[in-house]
């Protein structure tokens, strides 16, 4: 949890666009694009497969490759994490540029991309929306690293499960653009939402790591709803 707490009040947001915060945006809605494709396309859904074969260990990518064989995309989703879409999307278009890619995502950010690529590539976005990795590279700059994530273990290792975790800050960009939100309300959104999801994290045994995906996911959707909205500095929750 205090890693967690660090990667959501470390990254500061001054000099994050709205053009860049719709990027983190399209690239996770591309990413869900790619899945939905997959499911129909068995090319396109080798394509993907491979990719994530560098984020997923054997059993996870099994179990996603069984629900896009079965067609069944929206549970395909809900073993992905955001930043393992976010990763899908951007390797895809840079392993397999000539597919060409269904959807307004792919379309919106190709005109990005050639309208401001220093806003909206992947180097930039790393930079402002990963987390920090103290245990990992011995600093605290914050970047989106290509790696699994790690199991959760006691001491040491329980640092690297959560510098692993690279989900929240991609998520919550993207609850933020959907709102309409200023790139600097992330200053308020990001520990809020982070506070809300960590209170909502309830594993059943120790290697529930996906508590943290369900918490994360039904944090959004309190705020997707109205449920809960954000004031400066703090969650406002209807009785």
């Amino acid at each position: 949890m205090p890693d967690l707490l660090t990667s959501a009040t470390l990254p500061r947001w001054w000099y994050v666009t709205p053009n860049e915060l719709h990027a983190v945006t399209l690239y996770q809605r591309l990413g869900e694009d790619l899945l939905a494709m997959a499911a129909r396309d068995a090319e396109v859904r080798q394509k993907a497969l491979d990719i994530l074969s560098d984020r997923l260990y054997p059993q996870r990518l099994g179990q996603v490759e069984n629900l896009l064989d079965a067609n069944n995309i929206q549970e395909a989703l809900a073993h992905l994490t955001p930043a393992e879409i976010f990763f899908l999307a951007a390797e895809f278009q840079k392993r397999h540029p000539q597919t060409e890619t269904a959807g307004a995502a792919a379309k919106e950010l190709e005109a990005l991309t050639q309208q401001v690529p220093d806003e909206v590539n992947r180097e930039r976005i790393s930079r402002d929306f990963g987390v920090p990795h103290p245990a990992m590279a011995y600093t605290y700059s914050r970047e989106l690293f290509d790696l699994e994530l790690f199991p959760t273990f006691m001491g040491y290792s329980s640092r690297l499960m959560a510098e692993s975790w690279e989900s929240n800050n991609l998520y919550w960009g993207r609850l933020a653009d959907e709102k309409g939100y200023a790139p600097v309300m992330l200053h308020n959104l990001v520990p809020a939402l982070t506070r809300r999801m960590v209170e909502k994290i309830a594993g059943t045994h120790l290697e529930d790591w996906p508590a943290g995906l369900r918490a994360l996911r039904e944090t959004g959707e309190e705020f997707r709803s109205g449920r809960i909205g954000v004031e400066p500095g703090a969650l406002s929750i209807p009785k």
